[in-house]
């Protein structure tokens, strides 16, 4: 069984990015090659994959923190279900995810409020992958900063070490798409092993 939060990443989320391809292929005709009118619609991919992975990271995050906070009620002696918002909310107040990129940086550390060793434990079980994805995520966030703070010396730096094409979106999304999927495995191996509980039922 997935989280909510994948399962909504491989709805909701993908239909959006599904779309803007569809609009890509249409306004270029499927031509292959740089044109100048597609830059800037280029461009809106890698914010709009950057927008909706954070979006999947904190809806994981919140799903992780539901859990915690379900199982900490169940075990006082009370066991008041209105203590599961209030536990939860100190779970997810101060998390960067909320007011920063989903950097690995970031992550490492929201996820480190849930007791959690976020890449450690990614590295342990894709040791392969784990790395690849880290990558992805600093070089998308690179990306997305640039485009959203009009920094043309970065964008052009980044340019030059790495073409912002739908080919370039597109493998980073393929390489994000498995890391949802490990991602949301991997939580869901220590919440098992923090509650005692089976993850995402």
């Amino acid at each position: 069984m997935s989280s909510d939060a994948l399962a909504r990443w491989r709805s909701e989320r993908c239909s959006v990015l599904d779309s803007l391809e569809a609009i890509h292929e249409k306004v270029t005709e499927k031509k292959r090659g740089r044109q100048t009118a597609t830059e800037h619609l280029n461009l809106a991919l890698f914010v709009r994959l950057a927008a909706e992975f954070q979006g999947f990271c904190r809806d994981l995050h919140d799903d992780a923190a539901l859990q915690i906070s379900d199982s900490l009620s169940r075990t006082l002696t009370n066991q008041n279900p209105n203590l599961v918002p209030v536990l939860k909310s100190s779970l997810v107040r101060i998390r960067k995810l909320d007011s920063g990129n989903a950097s690995p940086g970031n992550l490492g550390n929201d996820f480190a409020i849930l007791g959690m060793t976020l890449w450690p434990d990614i590295y342990a079980r894709y040791p392969t992958r784990g790395p690849k994805w880290n990558s992805v995520l600093d070089r998308l966030n690179d990306v997305r900063n640039a485009i959203a703070h009009s920094d043309a010396v970065k964008l052009q730096q980044i340019r030059a070490t790495q073409p912002l094409t739908l080919a370039t979106f597109r493998e980073w999304r393929r390489s994000l798409n498995t890391a949802a999927s490990g991602f949301d495995r991997v939580v869901a191996a220590y919440l098992t092993y923090l509650t005692g509980d089976t993850a995402w039922n």
